[in-house]
C-alpha cells in the first residue's frame, strides 16, 4: 500500500503537467488548426478566413446522391463560421510520445466557440495517410473530426501537407 500512494501520486501530477502545442495551416491558402493543452484540458481552435462558405469539408466521391447530404451539413454546420474552439478534458485524450501529431480524444467536448452552440463533437483523430505508386509516394496529415447536430453525424476531414504542420508534447 505505501508503494501505491507515490505511483498515483506520480501519474496525478504527471497528467497536470503535460504540455502539447501543435499547429497546421496555409492549408487551401485560409484553413488552420491550432490545438494545446492547457491545465486539464485540451483545445483544438479551427480558423477559417472564408468562412461557413468554405466549410464543411466534405471527403468521398461526389455524386448528385451525396448532394441532398452535403446541403444538410452546409444548414447544420452553418454556426461553425470563421473561429470554431472546443475543448475535451485531457483524461479523454491519448497523445503519441513519439510522433506529438498523433493524437485522439474521445467523448464528448464542448463547444467553447460558438457559444451555447446546440452541436456536439464527440471524436477528434488525427493520422499521417500515405499513398504510394509505382512512381511517387504522397503523404497527407489529416484530422477527423465528428461533429452531431440533433439527428445526424458529420464526420470532417481536415487535410494538411505534413510539411505545414508542427507539434510538441513534453510530460
Amino acid at each position: 500500500m505505501k508503494l501505491l500512494l507515490p505511483l498515483v501520486l506520480f501519474f496525478m501530477t504527471s497528467a497536470h503537467a503535460l504540455e502539447y502545442r501543435a499547429a497546421c495551416s496555409g492549408n487551401r491558402g485560409n484553413v488552420s488548426v491550432q490545438m494545446y493543452s492547457k491545465d486539464d484540458r485540451f483545445y483544438m481552435l479551427y480558423s477559417n478566413a472564408m468562412g461557413s462558405d468554405d466549410f464543411p469539408l466534405f471527403e468521398g466521391v461526389v455524386t448528385k446522391l451525396a448532394l441532398p447530404v452535403i446541403k444538410i451539413a452546409q444548414e447544420e454546420l452553418a454556426s461553425l463560421d470563421e473561429q470554431v474552439l472546443v475543448s475535451w478534458p485531457l483524461s479523454q485524450c491519448k497523445f503519441n510520445q513519439k510522433d506529438p501529431l498523433i493524437l485522439q480524444c474521445d467523448g464528448e467536448g464542448t463547444f467553447l466557440f460558438p457559444k451555447d452552440s446546440t452541436l456536439k463533437s464527440y471524436t477528434f483523430i488525427t493520422s499521417h495517410v500515405t499513398e504510394e505508386s509505382l512512381t511517387s509516394k504522397y503523404g497527407i496529415f489529416k484530422i477527423r473530426w465528428g461533429v452531431d447536430s440533433s439527428d445526424f453525424h458529420h464526420s470532417l476531414a481536415l487535410p494538411f501537407d505534413p510539411t505545414l504542420c508542427k507539434a510538441t508534447l513534453k510530460n
